[in-house]
């Protein structure tokens, strides 16, 4: 996220805007009905996963396809667009079931109103973000953390008895996103890197990036799904998904498909055999005694309290199903699948979905053989992405026994980059200001550190290589704040040449 606040601000008056958000968003949820809110917000978030996730679809159609992420959501009254939206309707009512079309209807319809409200406001650039619905899509991506942040609040901040029209929720929601929530963040990230600068005594610059997310607005982690290679093991374990019905985006089996997957793609380090098999057999029981309509979780705090006993959940395990927050830069980094409505939980397979892959991580991320294995998966990474910008990566391991991550040439240059694979859950630091800018000096002096010690052992590469010039540089998982251009944030590595360059004539 670009951190470019036009006004100087102290700490103080950052965290005063920071309550300011927070107590707008109480007031702004304080007159509405909690279980009408939570309820039809759920629904919208599903519409929300379903439009997010249609460009997963192979409809074996470009021009279709076209013409589906072309269609002017901004304009949508428009005969023209009107006409094509018919057909995009129907054309999805060929593959999915009639409540997806009307909730994809109910949507796209909605979130051309809003974006009307917006123009109308003279918020264009807000506006701008529903031109087509590839346009939108992106915009939700952008939102998606938010609107599950907002969830959270919802059940304890909702305390009036106006009762929510499920065609109006995103129009009273979404303004509350916009105009509190989304600067909220940008408060907080802004004051996150004012204190990590001045705790590291660097200049401060307010146009500095926090990157704190990957790429489609994803929290970073050691390593994704996408990016782990199966074993046989894992492969095996596959066998065992159950078939999915093709006429809709999600469901309960696909949910239970999710958790194999997880378990088949990391069985190396045998996820089965850790706590994650019983928030597993959990989330397993939930979706098969607590489903409704192949999407909604629905339990007693009484059955949830049984269930966890029967399967002997830890208490860390007990305490992450449901979100205790009530601030919401807290709630922002919730992964809690459960919401607690008067006298029920209620939760989908998306929200459990979302648990288990953060589970996933959380239990990873204590196994040392895991955090080896992803340390060489990370600097594969980095080496691909260095080849793509025009580095030649070469074949050095260690020299005289002496490890070395990635060693790359161009243009006569030697360019050792170290890989520094560091972790540190979100929900960890992003509410917490002082504890991230305690971490990132951590990391930051880690890493200066380990550029000194480049420098004393360069000589090895030189004389290997039989160039003089050599470059040290550190591609960083986790994202950090300094003015070190030597370091890089792997979600930046596309900058890489960029930054190589402007080191170079710096030199020069």
């Amino acid at each position: 996220m670009k951190i470019d606040m036009t006004e100087t601000l102290s700490n103080n008056e950052l965290e005063n805007r920071i309550t300011e958000f927070q107590t707008r968003i109480i007031a702004a949820l304080a007159p509405y009905e909690a279980e009408s809110a939570v309820c039809h917000w759920l629904d919208t978030l599903r519409g929300i996963e379903e439009l997010i996730n249609l460009v997963t679809i192979d409809w074996n159609d470009d021009a279709f396809e076209r013409q589906l992420y072309s269609l002017s959501v901004f304009q949508l009254m428009q005969k023209q667009a009107t006409s094509e939206f018919q057909l995009i309707r129907q054309r999805l009512a060929e593959r999915f079931t009639e409540t997806f079309v009307d909730r994809f209807t109910r949507l796209v319809v909605q979130s051309s109103g809003i974006a009307m409200s917006f123009a109308v406001q003279g918020l264009i650039a807000l506006a701008n973000e529903f031109q087509t619905l590839g346009s939108t899509i992106g915009y939700f991506q952008s939102r998606r953390r938010h609107c599950v942040g907002m969830l959270h609040l919802m059940s304890t901040a909702c305390k009036g008895n106006l009762v929510i029209n499920p065609l109006e929720t995103l129009n009273i929601f979404l303004p509350v996103i916009e105009y509190n929530a989304t600067p909220m963040m940008g408060a907080q990230y802004h004051l996150m890197v004012k204190l990590a600068q001045e705790r590291l005594g660097i200049s401060l610059d307010s146009s500095t990036e926090l990157a704190m997310l990957d790429g489609l607005f994803l929290e970073p982690e050691r390593i994704s799904i996408v990016e782990m290679p199966r074993s046989e093991k894992g492969s095996q374990i596959l066998k065992e998904r159950e078939p999915l019905l093709s006429d809709r985006l999600f469901s309960a089996a696909e949910l239970r498909n999710d958790i194999v997957l997880t378990e088949a793609t990391y069985a190396e380090f045998d996820l089965r055999g850790t706590d994650f098999s019983i928030a597993a057999s959990l989330v397993r029981r939930l979706s098969r005694e607590y489903i409704e309509r192949d999407y909604w979780i629905q339990i007693s705090p009484l059955d949830l309290t049984t269930l966890m006993k029967d399967e002997k959940a830890s208490p860390m395990l007990m305490q992450a199903f449901t979100c205790h927050d009530s601030t919401y830069m807290s709630c922002l980094s919730s992964y809690a699948p459960l919401v607690l409505v008067g006298d029920r939980y209620l939760s989908t397979v998306s929200l459990l979905s979302r648990f288990m892959y953060f589970w996933r991580a959380r239990i990873l991320g204590r196994k040392k053989r895991f955090q080896i294995r992803a340390g060489f998966i990370f600097e594969d990474q980095v080496k691909l992405a260095l080849e793509r910008q025009g580095f030649m990566v070469q074949d050095i391991v260690r020299i005289n026994r002496q490890e070395f991550d990635v060693v790359t040439v161009r243009e006569g240059i030697i360019w050792n980059v170290q890989c520094k694979n560091n972790f540190v859950d979100l929900e960890s630091v992003d509410s917490d200001a002082a504890a991230f800018a305690r971490y990132n000096c951590s990391l930051v002096r880690s890493y200066e550190r380990a550029l000194k010690k480049e420098y004393n052992r360069e000589h090895l590469l030189s004389k290997k290589l039989l160039l003089e010039n050599v470059q040290h540089m550190i591609v960083s998982r986790f994202p950090v704040v300094t003015d070190n251009s030597r370091i890089v944030v792997f979600s930046r590595i596309t900058n890489f040449t960029q930054r190589a360059d402007a080191i170079l004539a710096g030199l020069a």
